[in-house]
Parts: C-alpha cells; sequence; structure tokens
C-alpha cells in the first residue's frame, strides 16, 4: 500500500499536536517535521508525533501530499517563496494561522498553478506554545475553520476536510475575509487588551511592588501578550480596520465604567446590571463550549469513514484542477 505523505512545518504546539492525531490514523500516513530549531523536530518525531524529522525545508517538502503550515504568520510568505518552485504535482497547502485573505493572497500570487491552497484555522487552546504540550486529543470535539478561496479546487478543499475529520474535530467553512473580522474581536482584541494593561502598569514607579501581588487573574488577563512579537504586529496591521471599530466600542465600554465608578455608590446598581450582564453571558459562553454547542446542524459536514479516506488520499495525486485561475502565475 503506498503512503500519503504529510510535511508539517513548524514544530511547535499545534504542529506536534496534528502529528500525533495523525499517526493514530495507521501506517497509510507518512509524517514529516521541520522546524526552523532542528532540535525541536527530532523532539516531537521522539515523542511519536512524526516518521522523520527534516532540517532542509525543501527536502521537508518537495515530495510531501499535503503540506500544512503550522508556523506564525511572520513566517508563512517567506515558506511559501522557499518551497513554490519545488512543489509535488497537485501538493495541498493549508496553514493554522488566523489571518486568513492575507495568507490567501499570498498563496495566489506565489504558487504554481499544480498546487492547491486551502486555508486552515483550529479553534483550540493548547496549556503552552512548545512541542511539549502537544496532545493527541488537542482537536477532538474543537471547530476548524476552513476558508478556501474562491478558485480553490474541490478535490482539494474536500481533503482538508477529510483530514479535520480524522483529527476528529468539525470542520466550520467561512468566508476569508469574515473570519478574519470575527478573530479581530476574539483573538486580536483580547491580545490588546493584554499589552495595554502590561504597558499601563509596567511604567508605572509602583510595579515593583505591584508585580509581587499579581496573581492567578492577572496571569490570566495578560496571556495574550505572548508570543512572536512580529507575528502578532503583523496580525493587528493585516486587521487593522476591524480591528479599530471593535477598539472604538470597547473604549465606549471601558468609558461607561470608569463614569459609573467615578459616580460612586450613587451609581451601584447600574453598575451591577453591566457586571451581571458580562458574568452571564461569560457563564452562558463556558458552558456552550462545555458541551460543544457550537455546531450549526444546517452547517455541519457530513461524517468520512477512515477507509475511504485512505484511499481517497492514496489516489489523490491523479485530480486535476477544473477551472484555471488566471491569477496564478
Amino acid at each position: 500500500m503506498s503512503q500519503f505523505t504529510i510535511t508539517i512545518v513548524g514544530a511547535g504546539v499545534i504542529g506536534a499536536s496534528l502529528g500525533l492525531a495523525l499517526k493514530q490514523k495507521g501506517d497509510s500516513l507518512r509524517l514529516i517535521a521541520h522546524d526552523k530549531d532542528l532540535e525541536h523536530a527530532k523532539a516531537a518525531v521522539k515523542m511519536g508525533a512524526f516518521d522523520k524529522a527534516e532540517w532542509n525545508l525543501i527536502n521537508a517538502c518537495d515530495q510531501a501530499d499535503l503540506i500544512i503550515l503550522a508556523i506564525p504568520l511572520s513566517g508563512i510568505r517567506f515558506t511559501l517563496e522557499a518551497i513554490a518552485g519545488d512543489l509535488k504535482q497537485n501538493v495541498v497547502i493549508s496553514d493554522t494561522t488566523t489571518s486568513k485573505t492575507t495568507v490567501l493572497a499570498w498563496a495566489d500570487d506565489l504558487l504554481p498553478e499544480h498546487a492547491h491552497y486551502v486555508g486552515g484555522y483550529p479553534l483550540v487552546h493548547p496549556g503552552g506554545t512548545g512541542y511539549q504540550h502537544a496532545r493527541a486529543d488537542l482537536f477532538r470535539g474543537k471547530l476548524y475553520c476552513l476558508t478556501p478561496s474562491s478558485s480553490a479546487n474541490e478535490q482539494a478543499v474536500q481533503l482538508i476536510a477529510d483530514i479535520v475529520a480524522l483529527l476528529e474535530a468539525n470542520p466550520f467553512f467561512l468566508d476569508p475575509a469574515e473570519l478574519d473580522g470575527l478573530t479581530s474581536a476574539t483573538e486580536h482584541l483580547p491580545s490588546l487588551l493584554s499589552i495595554a494593561l502590561i504597558q499601563t502598569l509596567a511604567q508605572q514607579k509602583s510595579w515593583r511592588e505591584q508585580r509581587k501581588l499579581a496573581g492567578r487573574l492577572f496571569e490570566q488577563v495578560t496571556a495574550g501578550a505572548i508570543g512572536d512579537p512580529d507575528s502578532l504586529r503583523d496580525s493587528f496591521l493585516d486587521n487593522s480596520l476591524a480591528l479599530s471599530r471593535w477598539l472604538e466600542r470597547l473604549i465606549a465600554h471601558l468609558q461607561q465604567l470608569q463614569t459609573l465608578i467615578a459616580a460612586g455608590h450613587e451609581s451601584g446598581e447600574a453598575l451591577a446590571q453591566l457586571i451581571d450582564q458580562a458574568v452571564v453571558e461569560r457563564t452562558n459562553w463556558l458552558i456552550d463550549v462545555e458541551k460543544g454547542q457550537f455546531s450549526d446542524p444546517e452547517l455541519a459536514s457530513p461524517k468520512v469513514e477512515n477507509p475511504g479516506f485512505l484511499q481517497q488520499m492514496i489516489g489523490f495525486g491523479a485530480f486535476r484542477r477544473r477551472g484555471s485561475n488566471p491569477s496564478k502565475k
């Protein structure tokens, strides 16, 4: 039986978790890891996430049937430029970043006609960023956003949807611009809040003493100030219009709270109502997260049986693009 080769670029928590989850699906899948830190890729192999670690990016990708870029946004364009001239016929490429409009534009501009790009973004909350925090069940029961471009090949989209099914996640199809607008509120806005809070306190003379008292709540609220600074910057700027609008609304609510607090006890009832609304909304959201109640039955993708999927993968290289994209190079 021939093997279907999947290369995952980036052996961090997302890349290694993808490897662990897919390795459980049988010997028909051959998984290769590439990471800018070769030792991270080797460690992910040792933990059972991959069959091989490849230090050379081109060698890792030139024979792959599927390439998943599990790296920060700041590394996507460089990686696409580097591998574009050495891709296998009808390779499918995906990613795991939030800025889909930008990434899909890069893919359309840089990739050859015989490569097929389908954007991806798993809605997961790992316990850390390194491979040490990887789990095979990280995606189980979670939404996995898929953002095909208007020119995406139908079979390439189906392959990525099947991969999501193998991860035991739930595919959630969105327009790239729509996903960018939504994640501006749920991902980038919290990061900006974290940065603003850290800056507000750290620039005060009292910070030297305050930081001794910072506990779990402070850690949670500032958790968005983590990761690759260049990627965070690029994400903010790539979604500047939507993010600016969300910041305006947030500032308005902060000003409302400021007014109520400055008024003292006479505004106590109004302040309590605002707090109660927020507590109820958060509680209901956490219940939905715990029960996985986000899937819309009308949008749910059909279940994919593993044997049929593997047969489809093995014969996948024979497909051809149904329509040409004149903007492709």
